[in-house]
């Protein structure tokens, strides 16, 4: 088996199976030895901030000198990204051992495509002997497949908020059970919520005589990350790491080092207006035509994927630009779309409609029609791609944000080859 032939045998595998639990993993990880158990690891739950959070604990191990593994999903642009250590993806070859000596095994316990990433990761980390793994959580905690995890050094609860309301309940009482389901007896958690979701981790912990750390935002480090959600995330991180024993400045030089893509990440991009527009195009220049210079203008990538996502967003918007700037938009239909384009529609000055290259994602026409209860429709415009939209974005030489799931923005990174 060649890593082409690994890569077509993960990605055929299922994504969801809507039996829940974790009798799947559990089974094959015994089957390979159990991995998992001989690693010392944070595992990270929460409806947003995980893969900040995640990064930031990370970075600051690393500048201790320890060795980390680092395992999150989905990813942007190449499934290794979700597998790493030190920054480093997981090899090629790695990833082929792994499905070449394990694929018939997972089969026989129809493993879905997360399971199987979440072995590989566990077996990769043992392997490479790690000092540390940071896993994160892929949907909810108690049903995960990374909750297999017996006996974490932390276990941390980001935040809470209405997502995934299909499988992990339509109330925050009821997803915070969920994702307290990853709190171990005589641990310690660490969290970012507030009102009733830590009010359940904290009944939730004291039932298993976990202690819980709750935290609020920080202003005196420094932060490569954008955003006034950044601090919180941070502060996370940081009282993770106090409780690891890591030295004041190794926090400091860590948090200055982190690195993630797409969290309100802003890039320079500079182009030549010397070519006739398209006509849905010709919104700074009505005429169409040649425009002079080069023009440098900036895009906004933001995996925002819910609605507190998109209000985070909307308020980075209106932090670091002060004004409306143009967004290009694909959502998937089994997101709370309506609110998501509730709660960012007042910043967007023009919008650029299309569905990234998924069977969850949302028809444009039904995106246009919840738009258009907020924007005239003069400013809204529908692609049959990202790429289409993306392009005509940058035709308007325009500030612009592409956002609204991970998958829209990994396909606008693709074509406008800014990864």
């Amino acid at each position: 088996m060649i890593y082409r032939q690994a890569l077509q045998y993960v990605s055929n595998l299922g994504e969801f199976s809507y039996d829940f639990n974790l009798s799947r993993i559990e089974k094959f990880l015994e089957k390979i030895g159990n991995p998992q158990n001989r690693l010392k690891i944070v595992h990270v739950a929460g409806t947003n901030g995980k893969g900040s959070v995640c990064a930031y604990i990370s970075s600051i191990l690393q500048e201790s000198g320890y060795k980390v593994g680092l395992y999150t999903s989905p990813h942007l642009i190449d499934i290794r990204e979700r597998i790493k250590i030190n920054r480093n993806y997981i090899s090629a070859n790695d990833f082929t051992k792994f499905t070449c000596n394990y694929s018939p095994l997972s089969i026989i316990h129809s493993l879905t495509y997360f399971e199987f990433l979440t072995a590989m990761a566990f077996w990769y980390f043992e392997k490479e002997k790690v000092d540390f793994a940071i896993i994160e959580v892929g949907l909810g905690g108690r049903l995960d497949a990374t909750n297999i995890i017996k006996k974490p050094l932390l276990s941390i609860i980001t935040n809470i908020s209405l997502e995934h309301t299909q499988y992990l309940g339509n109330t925050i009482k009821k997803i915070s059970k969920e994702k307290t389901g990853i709190i171990k007896n005589s641990g310690a958690v660490v969290t970012g919520a507030t009102g009733i979701a830590l009010k359940t981790i904290n009944n939730i912990a004291k039932f298993k005589n976990s202690k819980v750390y709750s935290v609020k935002s920080i202003k005196k480090y420094e932060l490569p990350l954008l955003g006034n959600h950044q601090q919180k995330n941070a502060a996370i991180a940081v009282k993770c790491s106090q409780l690891l024993n890591v030295p004041e400045i190794k926090i400091i030089e860590g948090l200055k080092k982190t690195h993630l893509r797409g969290r309100f990440e802003i890039k320079q991009f500079k182009t030549t207006r010397n070519a006739v527009l398209p006509p849905v195009a010709r919104l700074a220049n009505r005429r169409g035509h040649s425009v002079g210079p080069r023009h440098s203008f900036k895009i906004v990538l933001d995996v925002a994927h819910n609605p507190a996502g998109m209000l985070v967003l909307k308020n980075s918007i209106n932090k670091y630009f002060g004004n409306k700037i143009n967004f290009v938009f694909g959502v998937l239909k089994d997101k709370n779309y309506k609110q998501m384009i509730a709660n960012i529609s007042s910043v967007i000055k023009n919008v650029f409609i299309s569905a990234p290259k998924i069977k969850r994602a949302l028809k444009p026409e039904i995106a246009y029609a919840e738009f258009n209860k907020y924007l005239d429709k003069k400013n809204i415009f529908m692609f049959k791609d990202i790429k289409s939209a993306a392009k005509t974005a940058i035709s308007n030489s325009e500030d612009f944000c592409l956002t609204g799931s991970f998958y829209t923005v990994s396909e606008g990174i693709k074509c406008l080859k800014i990864w």
